[in-house]
């Protein structure tokens, strides 16, 4: 291990995961059909384990999760989806939140999916907490749900880059900037990210939620959850998610949830797997 990799893994927590872990089994895979388009669906882990539904973040997908999900499946009955437009799923005409929600919505109802704990990260956490608020999703029986690094409250100014009023910046930084910010071990992981950004459908699809997705704009979903069984994360160290506004939002409006700063970068659950499912095991438990 280099020295920069060993700087990298004290600063930020980062844990050592064995190579292993950093692929899914491609069989777990399954494409399901969603209003005329296909879907790529995930689902693994004992069979009689406690469910837990995963929701990825944006620009990213279920296999970036690797680390993660292979912690997640020794215990539970992980189902997951790269969300539309994202990863192996097909793209669409438009991204409003409804089609998040519809998504996954015929996901769960496709594998009969009820009484499960909902986790997700970043875009996906702020898309947890709005399901877990929605009257649509009752009919499952959400008994908790766990939220890393949540959009949805307010975002860092390098999220939208220096030209928001214009929408026409990107976020930032890109797989080759985040490199000096991972360790070696996860290239594999940028290299699956770096290689989904030179798809024209992802291209298309980041174009058109930079500007029209509710990154800053989400604090009634959190509401209509406030009552409901919430964890959330956040890193001290962020590039996207605005901690310190997010965190303020939490303590304030949604007084019932627990909310714990961690040390670490937006990838929390990436780069620590072992400490999230932990996280996890505590508070469903």
């Amino acid at each position: 291990m280099s020295i920069d990799d060993q700087m990298i893994y004290g600063r930020y927590n980062i844990e050592h995961v064995p190579m292993e872990k950093f692929n899914l089994n491609p069989e777990s895979f399954h494409t399901i059909d969603f209003n005329g388009k296909k879907l790529n669906t995930y689902i693994d882990g004992p069979e009689n384990g406690q469910k837990l539904f995963f929701i990825h973040g944006f620009d990213m997908f279920v296999e970036m999760y690797s680390t993660f999900i292979n912690e997640l499946i020794q215990t539970y009955r992980v189902l997951s989806v790269d969300l539309p437009g994202h990863g192996q799923t097909d793209a669409f005409d438009d991204y409003p939140v409804s089609i998040f929600k519809d998504s996954i919505i015929a996901t769960l109802d496709h594998y009969d999916f009820k009484d499960f704990t909902l986790v997700g990260h970043s875009m996906g956490g702020m898309l947890s907490i709005i399901c877990t608020g929605d009257s649509c999703f009752a009919k499952f029986n959400i008994s908790s749900t766990i939220a890393f690094c949540p959009a949805g409250i307010k975002m860092t100014e390098s999220f939208f880059g220096p030209k928001k009023s214009m929408c026409c910046a990107a976020p930032a930084p890109s797989p080759d900037q985040r490199r000096g910010l991972f360790p070696s071990d996860f290239d594999s992981i940028l290299s699956k990210l770096k290689q989904s950004k030179q798809n024209p459908k992802y291209i298309e699809r980041r174009q058109i939620m930079i500007s029209n997705f509710p990154w800053e704009s989400s604090q009634q979903f959190f509401i209509q959850a406030k009552d409901k069984k919430v964890l959330v994360f956040l890193a001290d160290d962020e590039q996207y998610v605005n901690t310190k506004r997010t965190l303020k939002f939490v303590q304030q409006k949604c007084k019932k949830w627990s909310a714990k700063v961690e040390k670490g970068l937006h990838e929390l659950p990436i780069l620590r797997p072992k400490w999230a499912a932990e996280q996890i095991n505590g508070f469903v438990k």
